[in-house]
């Protein structure tokens, strides 16, 4: 379920014969932690996950990344957790400009830093964020192999049309923060 659905249901028994309805939302991550924080199990864990997905979104160029790609999935009388991830597609042929933005003041999300300068509304400290940002980066760095596997089955011939989402000033950016 999308978030805002998820939390126009909140408090409302998951039988009740609800149905969603389509609409937009003006929410950025940083509501969406408000709302975490209230209704989520585990609020800690989901926001810090939320950081997390908005890291790697920037790094693989996922510019159709909006907050109603970020699902909640009822767990037990009104609380909620972030669902697993879902359409996460990187766009090597469009401007790397985010969807989604991080806060009001803040705007569309741009690069590492902004992310970084923010990781404290998600519950991450500096060590902690650079932690989550050096996992993200190692796999983000590693995805021509991930590219070649059998389970994705690219071919080597098309790694060329993929790599602009791949590799970009943004990676540049997180290995010179991470001291790469």
């Amino acid at each position: 379920m999308g978030q805002s659905d998820a939390f126009q249901r909140v408090g409302r028994p998951a039988t009740d014969g609800y149905r969603p309805r389509a609409r937009k939302t003006a929410a950025t991550p940083r509501s969406s932690t408000d709302a975490i924080r209230t209704y989520s199990y585990a609020p800690t864990q989901d926001v810090q996950q939320l950081w997390r997905r908005l890291v790697f979104n920037l790094l693989i160029t996922n510019v159709d990344d909006h907050l109603q790609n970020h699902g909640f999935l009822h767990v037990a009388h009104g609380q909620w957790r972030l669902a697993p991830a879902f359409d996460i597609n990187p766009f090597p042929d469009k401007d790397r400009e985010s969807r989604t933005w991080l806060s009001e003041q803040d705007g569309p999300i741009t690069d590492v830093q902004m992310l970084l300068a923010r990781a404290s509304y998600f519950k991450l400290d500096e060590a902690q964020a650079l932690a989550v940002l050096a996992e993200v980066h190692v796999a983000v760095a590693n995805w021509r192999q991930v590219a070649l596997s059998p389970e994705v089955g690219l071919r080597q011939a098309d790694l060329g049309d993929f790599a602009p989402a791949f590799e970009h000033e943004q990676m540049g950016a997180a290995a010179r923060r991470l001291g790469r």
